[in-house]
């Protein structure tokens, strides 16, 4: 029995493609599947199953990590393995004796930055901007600069496709000038075309991004999946397809009456600040008189774009991100959000050239989104602005004794070994949940401010295909479900860039996306945060492969997908801390006290702290706002 057991599983891996090489290598290519044995036996933890914070180690390695593709981004996807081990031996305290250590590089700079996503990029861009002769330094953690907005590069029967590891999208700006007004200062052109549709698959709707399309489902092919059903496929759900849902009458009667609502015209500041007091799960079940139902189909897309579900943040974010129950989908009528190839990796190059003009080639728009990175080129000592890679700060804190002495002292762990520099000033661009081990100085305040500061992760997986033909034959370009592993995924449009463009044809390949934010209804705020870095930590790469693999053959293998050859590869990008979940008060501050983010935007001495979650929501513009902010605020002190 024990034989046939373990012939069984070898023969479900092979068909699944578990087996193929491929999907652990360069991504280069040169059987129906019989779901009932998926029970048999898998030795898998179901997907969304707590794990205890026992079940995972710090010091996870490639089997944890997995493939990333090609090209300058394919060793730095997601949160990194050197990375994981040395954050949370920030944590720990290890550091804490350890900084006396430290080599003394004997370097001073004007400002230095903690961080190389948009606040630190943006917070360096505007001091240069200002004082084109002061030294800067970005000191970031990952083996590429981004933050989040790094992509994941295929090559795939010749073709190269692109997906993005984290941050996606962006709106085009409709004024131009002034400082926020990065499209003209960064030379970014501000229309932009993409590729129609080809072969069998002409006239389908498919989306630009990853994320709009669930509030402009009328314009795409959605498809909502429903497992166990005799016809699983629903599309145009809210309207002609409502009643072919399994949903009962009530719940159909629901998602129609809060489809409807608008409280626009009723909205003023006091209700947004009673909103921002009460749960989103709070307003929608007792305020609005709403199933549970409802609520749980909205709690993915809300974890989605803010971590959480709807029990966790507060129902002003609701209202903020124009959810049903605020606003009438019908009514959607804003200007589609873009997407580069690789998401907003594209604004983030642009960012570099601007500061290091000679460390990416060429200068057309691109050359600028795909030519080489010199990555010697980042940290040129002859240069004003440098960036340095791979450098984690553990420690940041005021020496010296009055102003004009006073000076902050940094170390940094790079290459197994401590270092240290000294700064007239630094904006710390890192996030929250860092912040408050590494700033040794940081006044009480600062810290009973973060408590409204939770953190919880997602998952991004870019899913390389050979074809994606079982999908033009369903007729959908993106997908949403409610079980399994994450709960949608979607194909793009390509954006053309230059006179060229990613391939968009049912015979050709192309990146499937997935967005699977993990979070735990029931728990509090932190424990889901917990729980969710709990599973991410503690899932291997194999196991994450083969939830994926089982999902697309749940939903697809109908329409003739064959996971052993449709599918080429499989980047995952594991981001522990990924959303901020802003608690109840977060954003007006609890009984007339100053708003947690406002507390944190006041410089402490000579550091300034300036990241996305400041506002609640992490999104490209608002945290280069931030890094603006938070620099200004230090040159009208020092400088």
């Amino acid at each position: 029995m024990k034989n046939l057991h373990k012939k069984m599983k070898s023969k479900y891996d092979k068909e699944l493609g578990m087996d193929k090489s491929i999907t652990r290598r360069d991504f280069v290519i040169g059987s129906s599947l019989f779901l009932g044995i998926a029970a048999v036996g898998s030795g898998i933890k179901a997907h969304g199953q707590p794990h205890s914070p026992g079940d995972y180690s710090f010091n996870v390695g490639s089997d944890w990590y997995g493939p990333g593709g090609i090209g300058d981004y394919s060793q730095s996807h997601g949160n990194t393995p050197g990375l994981i081990k040395t954050a949370h031996e920030i944590r720990s305290g290890r550091f804490n004796a350890e900084t006396e250590k430290a080599i003394d590089s004997g370097e001073e700079y004007d400002l230095v930055v903690v961080g190389g996503g948009f606040s630190g990029l943006s917070a360096a861009y505007h001091f240069n901007r200002l004082n084109p002769n002061g030294r800067v330094l970005i000191l970031d953690n990952h083996p590429i600069f981004g933050g989040e907005a790094k992509r994941n590069d295929f090559n795939v029967n010749g073709y190269h496709i692109s997906g993005p590891q984290g941050s996606n999208d962006f709106g085009i700006p409709t004024t131009t000038g002034g400082p926020d007004d990065y499209f003209s200062a960064l030379n970014m052109p501000r229309e932009f075309s993409y590729i129609e549709p080809g072969g069998s698959a002409a006239g389908m709707r498919i989306p630009i991004d990853n994320y709009d399309w669930f509030w402009r489902e009328k314009e795409f092919d959605v498809g909502h999946f429903f497992q166990n059903e005799s016809k699983p496929w629903v599309k145009d759900v809210w309207d002609a397809g409502l009643g072919s849902t399994p949903w009962s009458k009530e719940v159909r009667d629901a998602f129609t009456y809060v489809r409807s609502l608008d409280t626009r015209k009723t909205d003023t500041l006091e209700r947004e600040k009673w909103l921002d007091t009460i749960t989103l799960k709070s307003y929608y079940e007792d305020e609005l008189g709403l199933p549970p139902e409802v609520t749980s189909y909205y709690d993915p897309i809300m974890a989605s774009v803010i971590g959480l579900g709807c029990d966790a943040v507060s129902a002003y974010w609701g209202k903020y991100f124009e959810m049903p129950g605020f606003y009438k989908p019908s009514d959607y009528d804003e200007a589609p959000l873009q997407s580069f190839p690789g998401g907003t990796a594209g604004i983030a190059r642009h960012f570099v050239k601007k500061l290091k003009p000679e460390a990416i080639e060429g200068n057309s728009f691109e050359e600028i989104l795909f030519g080489k990175i010199f990555f010697e080129k980042l940290d040129d000592k002859n240069k004003p602005v440098r960036i340095r890679l791979d450098s984690t700060v553990v420690s940041v804190k005021h020496e010296g004794q009055g102003n004009k002495n006073e000076r902050v002292k940094i170390v940094y762990a790079k290459d197994d070994q401590l270092h240290e520099l000294n700064a007239k000033a630094v904006v710390m661009a890192s996030g929250g949940w860092v912040n408050r081990y590494i700033m040794k100085d940081m006044p009480e305040n600062y810290h009973r401010a973060y408590d409204y500061f939770g953190h919880s992760p997602v998952l991004v997986a870019n899913v390389a295909l050979t074809n994606w033909r079982f999908i033009e034959r369903l007729g959908v370009s993106a997908a949403i479900w409610s079980k399994g592993f994450g709960f949608s995924c979607n194909i793009r449009r390509p954006m053309i860039v230059g006179n060229t463009a990613q391939p968009l044809h049912p015979d050709k390949p192309i990146v499937m996306t997935f967005y699977a934010p993990i979070f735990k209804p029931g728990l509090t705020r932190r424990q889901q945060g917990a729980m969710g870095r709990a599973e991410i930590l503690g899932t291997s790469f194999t196991d994450y492969e083969r939830q994926i693999r089982e999902q697309m053959t749940m939903m697809f293998s109908d329409s003739g997908f064959d996971p052993a050859n449709d599918i080429a590869g499989i980047v995952l990008n594991r981001w522990e801390h990924a959303y901020v979940n802003p608690g109840l008060g977060f954003r007006f501050g609890v009984n007339g006290e100053t708003a947690p983010p406002d507390i944190i935007r006041e410089p402490h001495g000579r550091i300034a702290i300036g990241h996305s979650e400041l506002r609640g929501h992490q999104y490209w513009s608002g945290a280069a706002g931030e890094g603006r902010r938070a620099v200004e605020s230090l040159l009208d002190l020092y400088f």
